[in-house]
C-alpha cells in the first residue's frame, strides 16, 4: 500500500442479549442459532468485533467468542435495570465488581460499556475505578453528521466511539438504507475517519433469514476492503487503549504562569 492511500478505521459491535419483555424461549433459541452463524460468519471473514453480553461470566457465548480467534471483545451490555437513575451508587459498584472485575480476574480482559437503554451513567468516577476504560453510548438509525466528524473524545479517562449505525435497518436491506452503509464505509476510508456499526439482538431475530445472507456479503465487503489495504477493523478495547496511551504520553501543561 502506498503512502498516499487513503485507511478508515471500522468497528463492528454486536449486542447479543433481548430485553427482559422479549426474554421468550423461541427468541432466545433463534438469538442463540444468529450468534453461532455471526461467530462462523466471523470467522470466516477474520473479522473482529465487540461482543456486549449481560455478564461475561454467565454468558453462555463468552468461551465461543473468544475461542473464534478473531481477536474478538467481550463487553459488558449496561442496562438501566442495574445502571439506570434510582440505582444508587452502592448497588452500581457490586454490579461493575461482578460484571467487570470478576470475569478480569478470571482471565477475560472486559474494559468496555456499552449502553443499550440508558444514554448516560453520572458516576463515571465508579467506572473508572473498576476498570472501565470506553463507554459506547446506544447506536441509532443514522447518526447525524456532528456525530459522525471529527476525533472520538476522551474524557475522565473514558473513550467514546462515535454513535453507531444500527444493523439490520428497519428498512429492507436492498432499499437505500443498506446503500447508505456501504457510503459510510466509502466515505470513512476517503476521509482517514472512523465508522462504528452495531449488529443488533432484537433486530438480528425479527429479521428474516435473507438478512443473514446479507450481513455475510457486507463482512465479506468489509473484509475485501481490510485485505486491500483500505481499512483497518479494530474493536472498541484497543482502540480506547490507543487513545488512553496516547493522552498519558502527552506531558501536563501547567496554565500556571512564572512570576515576572
Amino acid at each position: 500500500m502506498s503512502g498516499g492511500d487513503s485507511v478508515g478505521t471500522l468497528i463492528l459491535s454486536i449486542d447479543l442479549e433481548l430485553d427482559l419483555e422479549h426474554y421468550e424461549t423461541p427468541l432466545q433459541r433463534r438469538l442463540d442459532d444468529v450468534r453461532k452463524q455471526l461467530i462462523d460468519l466471523s470467522r470466516v471473514a477474520n473479522i473482529p468485533a465487540t461482543w456486549a453480553v449481560a455478564d461475561p461470566m454467565l454468558s453462555a457465548a463468552s468461551d465461543s467468542i473468544l475461542g473464534a480467534g478473531c481477536e474478538h471483545e467481550i463487553a459488558v451490555l449496561g442496562d438501566q435495570a442495574w445502571l439506570g437513575p434510582g440505582c444508587g451508587r452502592d448497588r452500581l459498584a457490586r454490579e461493575l465488581t461482578r460484571r467487570f472485575s470478576v470475569p478480569r480476574k478470571a482471565g477475560i480482559p472486559v474494559s468496555t460499556l456499552a449502553l443499550r437503554n440508558v444514554n448516560q451513567v453520572v458516576e463515571l468516577d465508579l467506572l473508572i475505578d473498576h476498570g472501565v476504560t470506553a463507554l459506547c453510548a446506544p447506536a441509532v438509525e443514522h447518526p447525524s453528521i456532528a456525530d459522525k466528524i471529527g476525533v472520538p473524545p476522551t474524557r475522565f479517562g473514558l473513550w467514546q466511539p462515535p454513535l453507531a449505525w444500527r444493523l439490520p435497518p428497519r428498512k429492507s436491506w436492498w432499499s437505500p438504507a443498506g446503500w447508505l452503509i456501504r457510503r459510510e464505509i466509502k466515505r470513512a476510508i476517503r476521509q482517514r475517519s472512523l465508522v462504528h456499526l452495531q449488529l443488533g439482538a432484537l433486530q438480528i431475530v425479527d429479521a428474516p433469514d435473507s438478512a443473514l445472507r446479507t450481513i455475510s456479503a457486507l463482512f465479506g465487503y468489509i473484509a475485501a476492503k481490510r485485505d486491500a489495504g483500505h481499512l483497518d477493523v479494530e474493536t472498541i478495547g484497543r482502540l480506547a487503549s490507543r487513545a488512553l496511551d496516547c493522552r498519558t504520553a502527552i506531558p501536563s501543561r501547567s496554565i500556571l504562569r512564572p512570576a515576572a
